[in-house]
């Protein structure tokens, strides 16, 4: 709120001294009617970049007051909130206030809905920025894409791009706003796409626990698989557990089993036909990478799901 009365303030002051400029009459001439003194004398570079400077304020304004908001193929609003992100001029990074920290949970709920859309996120980037080389929009784009798959929603179902606009950075170097997120129905060749990873997907989801707690990425992924099953009613779908090659191999075996089991009672308490899942497990047997540290274990310990 403070950002938004401190530009106010600002635009109040500029209007005032550009009405000065080009109503007041005694300043453009002298006293005893000769010639222009004043307006004769201004640089008119100057002037275009104060009334540049100007309009991009009430712009800056203008993207402050609107707050974060996301739109649908209708330029309806999915949500919105009074506060915004801010970008800065130094990286890529985008600063997330408190007062949307949920804003993943409003998109995560959207694409659960709307089965048919994806969600395209636009960072904002400068011209300058632009021609550095690095587009900074894209990287901004991909930070919120980052934090959206962290937190389950599927990235496939996420496209960025960098969006060159015109705006200023305050004295701080921030500017409040600089992400616009809109959903979109997909077209067929990213439907395509995006079914080929629900037909082949692995989830980390605490497996190695020994008290299963479905997470995010689980939950939305089976709103997902359950709409694709019944696009394709004759598709079946196996689950496979895999564990690390920690302990006896006749163990991870059975550990592997347990996890998958898990899973498919999961997905059958979400309203999938249990006629239609297989739980099985490979153990140790099919690491993706070498066991040889901490990091490359838990890579292991997965679930692969794949329909056919």
């Amino acid at each position: 709120m403070k950002h938004l009365i401190t530009l106010i303030i600002f635009i109040l002051f500029a209007w005032l001294g550009m009405w000065w400029y080009y109503s007041c009459s005694w300043c453009a001439t002298s006293t005893n009617g000769g010639p222009s003194i004043v307006k004769d004398q201004v640089d008119p570079e100057a002037e275009a970049l104060a009334k540049k400077a100007y309009e991009d304020s009430i712009a800056n304004a203008k993207l402050l007051a609107k707050g974060l908001f996301a739109k649908d193929d209708s330029n309806q609003d999915v949500f919105r909130y009074p506060d915004n992100f801010w970008i800065n001029n130094t990286n890529s990074d985008v600063h997330i206030p408190d007062a949307v920290n949920d804003f993943s949970d409003k998109i995560a709920d959207y694409l659960g809905e709307n089965q048919n859309k994806e969600l395209i996120i636009s960072g904002y980037e400068t011209s300058a920025e632009k021609q550095s080389g690095v587009s900074l929009g894209l990287s901004r784009a991909n930070f919120i894409k980052d934090i959206l798959i962290k937190s389950g929603i599927n990235g496939d179902r996420i496209v960025t791009e960098g969006n060159q606009q015109s705006y200023s950075y305050d004295a701080e170097g921030k500017f409040h706003g600089g992400i616009l997120l809109n959903f979109h129905p997909f077209n067929e060749s990213r439907l395509a796409e995006i079914e080929k990873g629900i037909a082949n997907k692995t989830l980390y989801s605490g497996f190695a626990q020994k008290t299963f707690n479905p997470d995010a990425t689980l939950s939305n992924y089976a709103i997902e698989l359950k709409n694709y099953l019944n696009k394709y009613p004759d598709k079946k779908v196996q689950i496979i557990g895999h564990t690390d090659d920690v302990g006896e191999e006749e163990a991870n075996l059975w550990f592997g089993e347990q996890r998958a089991e898990n899973v498919r009672k999961y997905l059958v308490s979400q309203g999938i036909n249990a006629e239609k899942l297989t739980a099985t497990s490979k153990g140790e047997s099919a690491p993706i990478v070498p066991n040889n540290s901490d990091e490359n274990r838990e890579k292991n310990r997965r679930i692969e799901i794949i329909v056919n």
